[in-house]
């Protein structure tokens, strides 16, 4: 076999199963369905004043109305959980797994600031969620900015190469708060119209909510249940510290990151079909990001295309998102456009970006999925497909 076909041969850690809600919908398929035909989730935010603000435009889910804070945050999570474990018990994981599984939750900011006090846990609300859905297993609160929602899945598959733990439930999740609409104002990060990844007038990101679970459970536990949703098979991160809201331009340490990733996996570059990028839609990450591109996969012929003109930025979930949408994409062989996206930024010549419809995937075998979180907190999960 040649090496764009080859065997990949290390121990993997599969996804049994998913569930989220979204701007787009309130399920896996809705919320992917959407992506594929090249819909966008983001209007007018109406949960809180906006007047006076850079941007009255976000992605907001519906059925939630009048819930925020904590409340609001529980109903997301419960929303995106309680499908995923159902899920997860037709693939074989039994009540007993997945009650004592493991949670690892990425947040970026939740609802700390609504809450008013210095002693509140970036968790607080969790116990709320675990009480609805029965779940007793140790909780693991990560925040890296919009990278958190990587990283959980990314800390959750260690767990399991480890064996430390059999199932994890990798948690990406963050609400629409009046706070983070002002804070993001002062940096003058959100386009007064709306998030459109690699654009040549790209002009600020959208911000947004979401929740995505990802089931994550060791290879014997999935073994004649049927095919899995996908599998992890490699991940790294790297910091930046060159500023503390801005990456590193040159992109030398998100390319390496991708390297390690994929020699984790025991994977090459020419191995890779897809690449889920984290087009937030600001000049700056949208520059670093081709930079990275051009390092990384030096032949140009990896079709990359991002969610966030769809989704928004929904900052701690972001991650876990984008790995469902790679995931999706592995599964279906098929590439969703960027939606948003008019025309490239001159910066992206010569670069396969999915504009305006969905595209189909070669044999390569691997997706990969980055974020860049403020400050140059880099992250990289390396994927392959499952159930079709």
């Amino acid at each position: 076999m040649n090496a764009a076909t080859g065997p990949l041969t290390r121990p993997q850690v599969a996804v049994a199963a998913a569930g989220a809600v979204t701007c787009l919908g309130g399920s896996v398929e809705a919320t992917w369905e959407g992506l594929l035909a090249g819909r966008s989730g983001l209007g007018p935010v109406g949960l809180f004043p906006v007047e006076g603000i850079r941007s009255a435009i976000g992605g907001v889910v519906d059925g939630l109305p009048g819930l925020r804070g904590g409340e609001r945050l529980v109903r997301l999570a419960v929303q995106a959980l309680r499908p995923a474990l159902a899920r997860a018990e037709q693939q074989g994981l039994t009540r007993d797994q997945l009650r004592d599984a493991w949670v690892v939750l990425g947040v970026s900011l939740g609802d700390i600031f609504e809450q008013g006090g210095p002693d509140v846990e970036l968790d607080h609300f969790w116990e709320d969620i675990a009480r609805e859905l029965g779940l007793t297993g140790p909780v693991v609160p990560l925040s890296s900015a919009c990278s958190s929602g990587t990283d959980a899945v990314a800390y959750g598959a260690e767990l399991i190469a480890t064996g430390i733990a059999d199932v994890v439930l990798a948690v990406g999740l963050d609400s629409l708060e009046p706070n983070k609409f002002s804070g993001h104002a002062g940096l003058k990060t959100m386009s007064p119209d709306r998030c459109r990844p690699y654009d040549a007038e790209s002009d600020g990101t959208t911000l947004a909510e979401a929740a995505c679970c990802l089931v994550l459970a060791g290879e014997g536990l999935v073994a004649g249940a049927g095919r899995p949703l996908g599998w992890v098979r490699g991940w790294a991160a790297s910091t930046d510290v060159d500023s503390l809201t801005s990456p590193d331009m040159s992109g030398r340490n998100a390319s390496r990151m991708i390297g390690e990733a994929l020699a984790m996996a025991g994977g090459s570059v020419g191995q890779v079909g897809y690449l889920n990028g984290h087009g937030s839609g600001t000049p700056v990450n949208d520059e670093m990001e081709a930079a990275v591109y051009r390092a990384a996969f030096p032949a140009g012929d990896v079709p990359v295309s991002a969610t966030k003109g769809a989704l928004g930025h929904t900052l701690g979930a972001t991650g876990t998102v984008e790995a469902l949408a790679t995931l999706l994409a592995l599964r279906d062989r098929t590439v969703p456009p960027t939606a948003g996206l008019r025309g490239t930024h001159p910066r992206w010549d010569g670069i396969p970006v999915v504009i305006d419809r969905q595209v189909s995937l070669d044999e390569r075998p691997l997706g990969v999925s980055v974020t860049y979180g403020f400050g140059g907190a880099n992250s990289c999960l390396v994927l392959s497909g499952g159930a079709r």
